[in-house]
């Protein structure tokens, strides 16, 4: 008798039993017929940075956990945020666990990011075991999940024991509980959850360079990690500083398996990522958009002098900005 048959007497069997038990009625996946069959695509979010189709894959994939990590005033929470905006009709929600949140910043995040204030939830956790309660709860009602400062947060053993007391240990194993305890509640829900955290130097290591807080689960449990940087661009002739640019570098990625590719994002720490400016550069790196001394054209069409008035004109054109970035991707 096949174990998924009912028995005699009209009793399930203990497949239909297992399937009852988690409130499935059928095998959650399906044995693809050949290699050809099998679906390898993830869902992600709306992207705006062209870079991250073209290096990434896309942007963060639902259901998952990716990490920026770097120094102080690189643009972590500007890329969590601008990746948000983003999505116009998702929900956010946001444990600010470096407590910067104000009333103002609702006005900041709307003026830079598209975020009205309807649109996100802000959370602020004492310490790290909430946190994770704050994420769980956060999956259920939001679609972006920004946990902003992941160092920043103690496990609560160490705010209960005194200064002098030693804790080895003890936030790399809450930080290993934190992801234990969520993964499952982030893939279900099919929230997006992006972990921002700090990037310290390792000193006397040539091949590792930087190290993060909290031993190593953050990388075993993250599916995309980025270490950023931030340089001041120069002018090549004069030698002035003419902007900033974040470097990123992908130091895990199991979506398009592009670890270890580099890129750069232009960047102003007042206003943010320029996403014209990236689209920009990518498509005279590609040969879409022509560059002739100070000049940019597109098909024969001048679209500007300086990349200023070049990314000028894609802003105030939507249709051609979406014409290069289509010629863009099909190069990719």
């Amino acid at each position: 008798m096949a174990k998924k048959e009912k028995t005699e007497d009209g009793e399930l069997s203990a497949i239909d039993k297992m399937y009852a038990k988690y409130k499935k009625t059928e095998q959650i996946f399906e044995a693809p017929k050949s290699l050809e069959d099998i679906d390898t695509s993830v869902e992600r979010l709306i992207n705006p940075f062209l870079s991250f189709d073209r290096y990434l894959g896309g942007a963060p994939a639902k259901g998952k956990i990716t990490t920026y990590s770097a120094f102080a005033s690189c643009g972590k929470t500007s890329m969590a945020l601008a990746l948000a905006g983003a999505n116009k009709d998702s929900v956010i929600g946001f444990c600010d666990n470096e407590f910067n949140w104000s009333d103002s910043s609702y006005l900041w995040i709307d003026k830079y990011f598209g975020i009205e204030k309807e649109r996100i939830h802000v959370l602020q956790p004492t310490y790290l075991e909430e946190g994770a309660e704050m994420v769980e709860d956060l999956c259920e009602v939001a679609d972006i999940v920004i946990f902003d400062g992941f160092d920043s947060l103690a496990p609560k053993g160490e705010y209960q024991a005194t200064m002098e007391e030693q804790q080895m240990g003890l936030q790399a194993r809450a930080y290993k509980k934190f992801f234990r305890r969520s993964m499952g509640k982030i893939y279900k829900s099919k929230a997006a959850l992006i972990i921002t955290n700090h990037l310290y130097e390792n000193i006397g290591n040539v091949f590792e360079p930087f190290k993060e807080p909290g031993g190593r689960s953050i990388h075993d449990f993250a599916s995309q990690k980025l270490y950023l940087t931030r340089s001041n661009v120069k002018d090549s002739k004069t030698g002035k500083t003419i902007g900033q640019e974040v470097n990123v570098t992908v130091n895990k990625d199991k979506l398009s398996g592009n670890r270890g590719a580099k890129f750069n994002l232009p960047y102003d720490n007042r206003l943010g990522f320029d996403i014209e400016l990236d689209i920009l550069n990518n498509a005279v790196e590609l040969g879409i958009v022509k560059q002739s001394g100070a000049f940019f054209s597109y098909d024969s069409t001048n679209i500007g002098q300086g990349k200023d008035k070049a990314k000028l004109t894609l802003k105030d054109n939507p249709e051609l900005c979406l014409e290069i970035v289509t010629l863009c991707k099909e190069k990719f």
